[in-house]
């Protein structure tokens, strides 16, 4: 599946950064930083925006975001987790997205397609051309359930999945890596494996093993998740077991 000028499901996989600010200055002074590194595709988390309901200045924000990162693509994401998001500004503030074809693609939560506003949105993001991203907080941590669950997200139609694990354990992130490298011979669309806590970067680093498309890396100052590398200590791990492993 190509994604800008990325191809994800092929090769070692692609770097991708999480981007949050709450203003259009926080967020081009973060995506200029990003720029300097080795990210491949940035992953715009909405939540903290706070011109959501402003239809100009959110079109301006993404343009000007599209014109610093250049052919780096940009998906927009809300985080269930983080914070309560009303359905009708969390459908609005992607159709307003879509529909001005300000981002590469929109990361739908699984929890959000069984709404009426589901269908029409996905209606425009196929009339526009941009990318549909399902995903899903997966706190049951069988390999099991975690295999349904890709399979699950597959079967909504959409480009490219995503689970993340809530697990915490070393046992919990070698149940996600066995899980998503089971999932990737089962469904025929890219899929993204990640997790949360301090123990993220070993499923990151191991990722050609398990097939995850995507991988997540930090970009400047943390923000609190000490489990990712930073960018480019990612890239040199991902560059030495590629080599390692005669990829």
């Amino acid at each position: 599946m190509t994604i800008g000028t990325l191809t994800l499901g092929a090769g070692i996989p692609k770097i991708g950064v999480v981007l949050s600010g709450d203003s259009r200055q926080n967020l081009l002074g973060k995506a200029a930083q990003i720029l300097t590194s080795a990210t491949q595709i940035v992953f715009w988390r909405l939540n903290p925006y706070q011109d959501l309901d402003n239809r100009a200045e959110l079109i301006n924000t993404a343009t000007q975001l599209q014109q610093i990162l250049g052919t780096i693509p940009v998906v927009a994401t809300f985080s269930l987790a983080d914070s309560m998001v009303d359905a009708d500004t969390y459908y609005q503030t992607y159709q307003t997205l879509v529909n001005n074809r300000s981002v590469a693609a929109v990361d739908i939560d699984m929890g959000m397609v069984n709404r009426p506003q589901y269908q029409l949105l996905v209606e425009q993001i196929r009339a526009n051309h941009v990318l549909l991203l399902v995903s899903q907080r997966q706190t049951v941590m069988t390999k099991e359930a975690l295999v349904a669950t890709y399979r699950d997200l597959a079967a909504t139609g959409a480009d490219l999945v995503q689970v993340t694990s809530s697990g915490t354990t070393a046992q919990d992130i070698l149940t996600l890596m066995a899980a998503t490298a089971e999932a990737v011979q089962q469904v025929k669309v890219p899929v993204i494996a990640k997790a949360t806590g301090v123990l993220e970067r070993y499923s990151s680093a191991c990722s050609q093993l398990t097939g995850s498309a995507v991988v997540f890396g930090q970009v400047g100052r943390s923000t609190g998740n000490y489990g990712q590398l930073p960018v480019n200590q990612l890239q040199q791990a991902l560059q030495i077991l590629s080599t390692t492993e005669g990829v």
